[in-house]
Formats: structure tokens, C-alpha cells, sequence
């Protein structure tokens, strides 16, 4: 089963259901506000994907947060990214153990479809 991570009210994770639903793809919301994923979860993600693209830094909350004028280190980038879930890049796509953070529908497709 596909999980799809995020936040309802974003445009990207509302394009993706829609991807998603119109391909008859079944798949698992999870809303990292109500349902943060657990620290080794966001690890392996972190992980597979790279801190970097998993970081959303150009979204509101790290801007909010003020990280672009820190200098963080890799772990201290990690504790906020779990702290504040909402800094996750959207969509993140899970699927068979594998992850996937892009906002390209084509591919999206593809990979859900592999």
C-alpha cells in the first residue's frame, strides 16, 4: 500500500491525491501534523532521499523558524525536520519500503506505478 505524507491544506499533496485517485491507485494519507512519523522512519527516509531534498527550506515554517541564518549542523537540521514535520518537502510517497520526494505528476505516476 502507497502512503502519502503531508499536510491537507497544500496544494502539491492535494494535486498528488487527485493523481493518485484518478488512476485508481489506493494509498494511505498521513498527516505528518496529527501523526508525526516516528524517528527511525523519518531516518530511513532521511536516509534514501537525502537531508537536503527531505528539508523543505524555500516552505514558511523553516523561514518562520529562522534555520536559513543558523548554521546547523546534519543532526541539528534532522531534530528540527522532526520537531516541525510540517518542513518536510511535499509529496513524500512511500512504497514498498521505498521513498520518493518530488513534485513532478509524471513521475510520481511512474514510481506508483512500478
Amino acid at each position: 500500500m502507497i502512503k502519502l505524507y503531508g499536510v491537507p491544506t497544500c496544494k502539491k499533496i492535494r494535486d498528488t491525491k487527485a493523481l493518485l485517485d484518478n488512476n485508481g491507485i489506493e494509498y494511505n494519507f498521513i498527516n505528518v501534523k496529527k501523526t508525526p512519523i516516528d524517528e527511525d522512519h523519518l531516518r530511513k527516509i532521511v536516509q534514501q532521499v537525502g537531508l537536503n531534498k527531505a528539508v523543505n527550506k524555500k516552505g514558511a515554517t523553516f523561514r518562520k523558524l529562522g534555520l536559513k541564518d543558523q548554521k546547523l549542523n546534519e543532526e541539528q537540521l534532522f531534530q528540527w525536520l522532526f520537531k516541525e514535520q510540517g518542513m518536510i518537502t511535499r509529496p513524500l510517497i512511500e512504497k514498498d519500503g521505498r521513498f520518493w520526494i518530488d513534485y513532478n505528476l509524471d513521475a510520481i505516476e511512474q514510481f506508483v506505478n512500478e
